[in-house]
């Protein structure tokens, strides 16, 4: 199988994965801890049995923290409701991590800054 097949492939796949766990997120997790986040990402390695998991969190840094540490300590459960909802030989390992995505930074500064002027005025 060359390379690029191989690579189509995983990301099909981590797209399968990012729609799975964003509905287990959802639907269910009752952790108090995770707030509103968002998956922006998923990375798959090539071998298919490890996933990391890109997040954004609303909030202030303290709230967005305790959605991580939520989501860390839930993380062998949405693998475990995964493994019952994919038909592949193997469940990966899910780790999730903060996005640092300059993009949603920018959002919050100008969101930041919209709320300040609505205090102002």
């Amino acid at each position: 199988m060359s390379f690029d097949i191989r690579n189509r492939k995983n990301l099909k796949f981590a797209s399968i994965l990012k729609h799975q766990i964003n509905e287990i997120l959802q639907k269910g997790i009752s952790d108090p801890r995770i707030g509103f986040v968002t998956i922006t990402d998923v990375r798959v390695s090539s071998d298919r049995k490890h996933a990391t998991v890109f997040v954004s969190a609303l909030g202030n840094q303290e709230q967005q923290e305790e959605s991580l540490k939520g989501l860390a300590n839930a993380a062998g459960y949405v693998r475990h409701l995964l493994g019952k909802k994919l038909e592949t030989r193997f469940t990966p390992e899910i780790e999730f991590v903060r996005d640092e995505n300059p993009g949603l930074k920018i959002e919050e500064i100008l969101r930041e800054m919209k709320e300040k002027g609505d205090n102002e005025g």
